[in-house]
């Protein structure tokens, strides 16, 4: 009995130990990240946008069984599958097989530029819910219809290569959006899969001299829509974001022929 004790006590110990040095590791990696002295990263853009990889016959209804996320709150009626990642788009009624395949084409392309293939297999079965104003909101702000999270991203047709009010800001002027809010809120999604929010927060704190506590929570999003050239303008990667932001994106993703979507030929 005493030397099944003693057994116990030293597979606890040994776990307890594990932990300790995980966990310390970690800290450890969150902070060498977070003081790191990230120099502007040397970029290159897509000259133009890339022919989609599948067309508009390839958007089909749901398979039985493939949603697992807000399953009750939204009812797809059309589904493409990014194969790549095993990445699920769902689009709801009134949602285009344009914005479909162009859907399909930004999460390929997204995940595809991490330079980790760990960091690219955390998105199997993520999945994409592209919506209308005639959908259910999510979330807990009133009109809110775009969001991101590790497991799902939400976001709304209406507010692509369009002028157009968001629902959660319905007093405001309709402005011109490209495919910042698809792009922003898949950003979103990408902090959160990678768990690096804490990170690049620590990294803006400590760089951007305009740095906001009560935007902490954007500023990755919005350095992957300039990354990414989210607007269409023609710049993107280093030309568009700060140096310090660039040099840690580098770190994650590719820096070569930075893709680019497009709002041609959307309905």
């Amino acid at each position: 009995m005493r030397k099944k004790k003693i057994l116990r006590f030293a597979i606890l110990s040994g776990l307890i130990f594990y932990i300790s040095v995980s966990c310390a590791k970690k800290d450890e990696d969150d902070k060498a990240s977070s003081t790191t002295s990230y120099t502007a990263a040397s970029t290159s853009c897509k000259s133009s946008a890339t022919t989609p990889t599948v067309s508009e016959s390839d958007v089909m209804s749901p398979p039985s069984g493939v949603q697992s996320q807000l399953v009750g709150h939204y009812a797809p009626t059309k589904y493409i599958k990014v194969a790549d990642y095993n990445i699920h788009v769902f689009g709801t009624d009134n949602v285009s097989n344009w914005m479909m395949v162009h859907t399909h084409e930004m999460a390929r392309n997204l995940v595809g530029s991490l330079l980790s293939n760990v960091d690219q297999q955390k998105f199997n079965d993520h999945h994409i819910f592209v919506i209308t104003d005639n959908d259910s909101t999510i979330g807990t702000t009133q009109g809110q219809r775009n969001t991101g999270s590790a497991k799902y991203t939400v976001m709304n047709q209406v507010l692509v290569c369009a002028t157009a009010v968001d629902s959660i800001r319905p007093n405001y002027a309709a402005v011109y959006r490209a495919w910042d809010t698809p792009i922003h809120e898949f950003g979103h999604s990408i902090h959160e899969a990678l768990d690096i929010l804490d990170t690049f927060i620590a990294i803006e704190a400590a760089n951007n001299t305009n740095y906001d506590e009560n935007l902490k929570n954007e500023y990755f999003a919005w350095a992957i829509e300039n990354w990414f050239d989210a607007n269409l303008d023609g710049s993107c990667g280093s030309s568009t974001t700060q140096g310090f932001e660039s040099g840690y994106l580098a770190t994650k993703f590719s820096t070569s022929n930075i893709w680019k979507a497009t709002c041609l030929g959307k309905p």
